[in-house]
């Protein structure tokens, strides 16, 4: 399924992660993840990634997490939206980031802080 904002969750939540460097959106013949599709269309969220986004550039301490293909990307984005949402706590999504993304635990405490 293709939205308007397909491209745009994907490279918010792949900017987060990786910092800079923005990843253009894969075309698959899989179909969407819906809980990506879900956070994509999400416009508070999106919204705040956006803000979170402008924090990690001004942030000279961040440091890019690697996240390098589309399923790291998606499964970042749903824990993400999922804290976000507060259908997982804080502590379980720096849980997971940090068991994927050991030695990052200074970004994942950096984007805990800001979740609402």
């Amino acid at each position: 399924m293709q939205t308007p904002f397909k491209k745009a969750g994907l490279v918010l939540a792949a900017a987060v992660a990786l910092s800079l460097p923005l990843v253009q959106g894969c075309v698959s013949n899989q179909p969407e993840d819906p809980r990506v599709v879900a956070a994509e269309v999400d416009k508070p969220f999106t919204d705040w990634t956006n803000r979170l986004l402008e924090q990690v550039q001004a942030n000279p301490n961040y440091r890019r997490l690697p996240i390098d293909t589309k399923a790291q990307q998606d499964q970042f984005l749903v824990w993400l939206h999922d804290a976000y949402r507060h259908r997982i706590t804080k502590q379980e999504f720096a849980n997971r980031v940090n068991g994927e993304y050991p030695g990052h635990q200074n970004e994942t405490a950096f984007i805990v802080s800001k979740l609402p």
